[in-house]
């Protein structure tokens, strides 16, 4: 399989104060381009809310904006990997984004697809397809991209995948459950990097300041990174960490099969789980209707 690397964004912060830019510059095209001409990328990875999004201050037609960025990269022989965010069609113009794609074979759209893309095998998770797809999923792929929720995401480490990319909220760069995990925000001030050959060999992740560099079987480097922020990045917001907890639950799924549910489901709370991280995994049978204090 011939080496690739691969630049991630998502949640495009168009018309926002570009981070570290002279002069108050906001976030445009020129934004994005030159961060990809300094990387130097084959395939480009929008894990959703490219053409409208909640990070964005624009005022402006944000589609248009992202189909000129599409077509940017795309006319530079670089391709482009494009998965539909929960914002994206809220103006009712995603469709543009679609038929971009039918016109151009280097702009790929995989809402609910698996796409090989210069050797590597895609699969695109839309928002709320997320328990659907890895309930249906057969064969094994090397990347996910989606756009899931954190209530959602523990459904994404079902699929048989090495590499699971996320938008929507809530960054973290990590490995959990055997799978490189990036979780983006509000791009270009964060973004990663995977260079890939048979499997990820490398993961710059980078927001803001701090930048993660993720190796296989060598742990987690980091520079230029706020103690807190670190521990939240690559371990998360919440009083347990994010891998304990997404083994937790899958650990929980088999178990309850046995018929133990609300043990199960006292000893998940117990663990300071998210309720409605349960119910979304694990379905609300049996969960008490009151967490316990």
């Amino acid at each position: 399989m011939p080496r690739a690397r691969v630049l991630a964004f998502s949640d495009l912060s168009w018309g926002t104060k570009e981070r570290g830019a002279p002069g108050g510059r906001k976030v445009d095209r020129d934004s994005f381009l030159r961060l990809i001409a300094r990387v130097d990328p084959e395939i480009v990875v929008f894990a959703g809310d490219g053409a409208y999004d909640r990070c964005s201050r624009s005022g402006l037609d944000e589609t248009e904006l992202f189909l000129g960025l599409l077509g940017e990269i795309a006319s530079a022989g670089r391709h482009c990997v494009v998965v539909e965010g929960n914002n994206d069609d809220t103006m009712g113009t995603y469709a543009r984004v679609r038929e971009a794609a039918e016109e151009n074979s280097y702009i790929h759209e995989i809402s609910g697809e698996v796409r090989d893309v210069r050797g590597i095998r895609f699969l695109g998770v839309p928002t709320g397809r997320e328990r659907r797809m890895a309930r249906s999923a057969e064969e094994p792929v090397d990347i996910v991209v989606a756009h899931a929720p954190l209530a959602n995401r523990v459904w994404l480490f079902d699929l048989p995948a090495a590499c699971v990319v996320t938008g929507h909220y809530g960054m973290m760069a990590s490995v959990v459950a055997g799978k490189a995990y990036l979780a983006l925000d509000c791009s270009p001030a964060s973004y990663a990097v995977i260079d890939w050959e048979v499997g990820w060999q490398r993961i710059e992740y980078v927001a803001g300041s701090c930048r993660i560099d993720l190796r296989p079987g060598a742990g987690i480097a980091a520079t230029g990174c706020d103690p807190a922020l670190l521990r939240d990045l690559t371990e998360g917001a919440g009083p347990l960490p994010y891998p304990d907890e997404v083994d937790a639950l899958r650990r929980a799924k088999r178990e309850i099969a046995t018929g133990r549910r609300e043990e199960v489901f006292e000893r998940l709370l117990a663990m300071e789980i998210k309720k409605t991280h349960i119910e979304r995994y694990l379905g609300r049978r049996g969960l008490p209707s009151r967490r316990a204090r």
